[in-house]
């Protein structure tokens, strides 16, 4: 009896599963040379070699590369010139993906990617196996994968920042706390839209040394403090709201509870904790196969960075009730990675 012939893949089905480590070097190294920022018109390999310093020969066939990738396309003329996507890595895009690029290529992350199916073995961050610390203790030693990190989560946030202004009602509160709130890009955004609204920004050291003049460019340092510290020490008294963007999913349980329990301790009776998050589908994965790729890509990273997951509402449900609180409203902020309010309320 004849086997039946195995129906293969398409080659650009395949292609990315297999060889997606070289995509990302391929678009990465033409962010890092400048070609995005260098395409404000179409220009010839010639030219782009000549402004960047790079090989004529090889950069030539990096271009052609990145154009079969799609961050280029190429004109009949023999010039070259920014796509849709090519356009994310120019310095002044929104998404900044040139950042991102600069963090994910950086030895200590890349060195720690490689280190997946050590993790997914052993139960432990591929960051901690490689490096032999944790990535919060390891920013404290590097500056400048320090810098690419704050840098990366404030762009982030700036381009998360109109889905959630326009979804989340911050009106009603008076005094917000952002724990662990990066460099303020969010905080200051938040006071900008609420004017009767006063804040504190709540951050390690390290974090904090943009965190005045961005509150000054946009007009609320008179209605912030500027407030150091430990979350799992303790967070400032007497606010009735203390957001949490994008900070439990880098923790475990254990860790996650401390946090939850230290904003529960320092809030009045009227209080609440709003956890903004992506949130992990239950039961059958969201309709979206990209919003299902793009939080799917976000656990297997932190796994790779540190403790923590992205969670499901019954999870975080767990973590508030194990720190004194019970779930709220858990409402979508409509924007990429199934980004998600949670309000956890005294118990």
């Amino acid at each position: 009896m004849t086997k039946p012939t195995e129906q293969l893949p398409e080659t650009e089905q395949f292609l990315p599963v297999i060889f997606g480590f070289a995509l990302t070097q391929i678009a990465g190294t033409t962010a890092r040379l400048g070609i995005p920022d260098l395409l404000d018109s179409p220009k010839t390999a010639d030219e782009l070699a000549a402004a960047t310093g790079a090989d004529p020969r090889c950069l030539q066939r990096l271009l052609r590369a990145a154009t079969a990738v799609g961050v280029l396309g190429a004109t009949d003329g023999g010039l070259f010139e920014l796509t849709t996507v090519g356009r994310i890595f120019r310095s002044d895009s929104p998404w900044q993906a040139g950042l991102h690029d600069a963090m994910h290529s950086h030895l200590a992350v890349w060195r720690a990617w490689g280190a997946l199916e050590e993790a997914v073995r052993s139960g432990q961050p591929a960051f901690d196996i490689v490096n032999g610390m944790g990535v919060f203790d390891y920013l404290q030693r590097d500056a400048k994968l320090a810098g690419y990190f704050h840098a990366t989560m404030a762009t982030g946030t700036a381009a998360q920042l109109p889905s959630i202004l326009a979804n989340y009602d911050f009106s009603r509160f008076s005094r917000v706390v952002d724990v662990g709130g990066g460099n303020g890009t969010f905080l200051a955004a938040v006071l900008a839209a609420n004017p009767g609204l006063r804040g504190t920004l709540f951050n390690a050291e390290d974090g904090l040394a943009e965190t005045p003049e961005i509150l000054r460019q946009a007009g609320v340092a008179d209605r912030c403090d500027i407030v150091a510290g430990n979350f799992f020490e303790s967070v400032p008294a007497g606010a009735d709201a203390y957001l949490l963007k994008s900070v439990l999913h880098d923790w475990d349980d254990e860790s996650c509870q401390r946090i939850l329990r230290n904003c529960r301790d320092a809030m009045g009776p009227d209080g609440r904790v709003v956890v903004l998050t992506s949130l992990m589908p239950e039961g059958k994965a969201t309709e979206d196969p990209g919003e299902a790729l793009a939080v799917a890509i976000q656990d297997i990273e932190m796994m790779v960075m540190c403790p923590g997951a992205i969670r499901t509402l019954a999870e975080h449900e767990r973590l508030f009730a194990n720190a004194g609180l019970r779930l709220g409203e858990a409402r979508s902020l409509s924007c990429p990675f199934l980004f998600h309010a949670v309000e956890g309320l005294p118990a």
